[in-house]
C-alpha cells in the first residue's frame, strides 16, 4: 500500500488483479454514465450499454473536459461520479488537458486537439511562465476527488490517466514536443502535487498509443513502479479490412504488455479500444458507421483480448448517432452490430456492473 493512500485504492486494484486470476474482463465505456445516444437521464443510472444488456459497464470513463463545460460541469460530474459507484462501476478519468499558452491565467479552453503550440509542456513545470496557471487546473482535480464521496462520506477510488498516448505527435504532452525525460518528470511532478494537495483517492495509469512494437520503446516514458499501478494502450481499428493486421497486431502488442506487466508487478488493461470506420464513402464516421461495419467485430475481437490477462477493455464514448464505438437501440432503430455486442457482452469472460459488492 503507498504511504498516504487510501485502502479502498489498494481494494480497488486487488479487485482488478482478482478479475485477470479468474480470466475475466470488466467492460468499460467512456462517458457512459452522462453521454449517450438511447438514454433519458444523464446522472449516471443509464447508459447505452445498459439499454442493450440491462446493465450498467463494469468501468465508466470519465474526463476533466466535464469540468468546464466541454463534456459537461464538475458539480454534474460529482453527482454521476457517486451514482456510477452506487451502480458498481469503476471509475477511471483521464484528462485531455488544454494547451495552457491559450487565453489569460483564469482561461482555460476545454479542449484544444492538436494544438501542442507554444512550448506548453515546458512552460506548466515550476519555474515556467505557466505553472501557476497548471497549478489551477491541478486543483479543480483536487478539489473535484474530494467531492466525489460515497454514502459513508469516503472518497470514491479512480483510476488517474493523465498524458496519455504519450508517443505521438497529436498532444502537446507527445514525444515531438517533450523528451522522454521531461515527460517522465511532468507525470511524477503532477503526480506529487495531487498527493501532498489530498488526492488520496487515485490509481495512476500510463497509457501510450498501441500498437506495442518494441518494449523499450514502450517503458521510455514510463514514470516508475512507485507511481504507476496500471498501464495500458489506446488501440483501435481503423479502416476495417480482411487481412489488415489489426487483430494480429493487437494479439501480439498484449502478449508484449502483459508480459511487462508481469516483470513489473502491475496490472494491465487495454484503455482504449474501438472500430473506426472513417470515411465510408458516403459520410465519415469516426466510430461506427449506421452500416458496412464488421458484422462480428466485437465478438472477434472480444475473442483476442480474451487470450490475455487484461483487467479492462474501454470503448470510447457515445457521443451521438454519427459518432460512437458502442451501438444502441433508440426507438425503432436497433444499430446492426447490437446483436454482436450483446453475444460478445453475454460471455463468461465479460464482466458487467457490478464489478464489487454494492450491497
Amino acid at each position: 500500500m503507498r504511504e498516504g493512500r487510501l485502502a479502498s485504492v489498494d481494494k480497488m486494484l486487488k479487485l482488478l488483479r482478482s478479475y485477470t486470476d479468474r480470466d475475466q474482463i470488466l467492460l468499460g465505456h467512456q462517458n457512459a454514465g452522462h453521454i449517450g445516444i438511447s438514454i433519458d437521464v444523464h446522472d449516471g443510472t443509464d447508459s447505452d450499454v445498459k439499454r442493450i444488456t440491462g446493465r450498467m459497464p463494469a468501468v465508466v470513463g470519465i474526463d476533466t473536459l466535464s469540468f468546464l463545460g466541454y463534456e459537461g460541469k464538475m458539480h454534474d460530474l460529482i453527482k454521476i461520479v457517486k451514482n456510477l459507484h452506487k451502480e458498481g462501476c469503476i471509475i477511471t478519468l483521464s484528462s485531455h488537458m488544454p494547451n495552457f499558452s491559450l487565453g489569460g491565467p483564469d482561461t482555460f479552453y476545454d479542449y484544444s486537439p492538436n494544438n501542442t503550440a507554444d512550448n506548453c509542456g515546458r512552460r506548466i513545470m515550476p519555474g515556467g511562465d505557466l505553472n501557476a496557471k497548471y497549478l489551477k487546473f491541478l486543483d479543480m482535480i483536487v478539489e473535484f476527488t474530494g467531492q466525489c464521496v460515497d454514502v459513508h462520506g469516503e472518497m470514491i477510488p479512480m483510476i488517474f490517466r493523465p498524458f496519455h498516448e504519450c508517443n505521438g505527435d497529436w498532444f502537446w504532452w507527445g514525444r515531438p514536443h517533450i523528451t522522454d525525460g521531461e515527460y517522465i518528470e511532468l507525470f511524477r511532478y503532477t503526480v506529487s502535487y495531487l498527493e501532498q494537495h489530498g488526492v488520496t483517492s487515485f490509481a495512476y495509469c500510463y497509457s501510450p498509443n498501441g500498437p506495442v512494437i518494441d518494449c523499450d520503446d514502450y517503458m521510455a516514458r514510463y514514470p516508475g513502479d512507485d507511481v504507476i499501478d496500471i498501464i495500458g494502450i489506446d488501440l483501435y481499428h481503423d479502416k476495417p479490412a480482411d487481412g489488415d493486421g489489426y487483430a494480429q497486431m493487437l494479439d501480439s502488442s498484449l502478449e508484449k504488455l502483459c508480459s511487462i506487466a508481469g516483470q513489473h508487478g502491475i496490472i494491465p488493461a487495454v484503455t482504449e479500444i474501438g472500430l473506426r470506420m472513417l470515411d465510408s464513402g458516403i459520410c465519415y464516421y469516426e466510430g461506427l458507421a449506421p452500416s458496412g461495419n464488421p458484422r462480428e467485430w466485437f465478438t472477434a475481437t472480444g475473442e483476442i483480448v480474451s487470450r490475455h490477462k487484461v483487467a479492462y477493455m474501454l470503448f470510447w464514448a457515445n457521443f451521438s448517432d454519427s459518432q460512437h464505438w458502442i451501438p444502441y437501440i433508440k426507438g425503432n432503430v436497433r444499430h446492426e452490430l447490437t446483436d454482436d455486442f450483446l453475444k460478445f457482452a453475454s460471455t463468461p469472460y465479460i464482466v458487467l456492473a457490478p464489478a464489487f459488492d454494492i450491497g
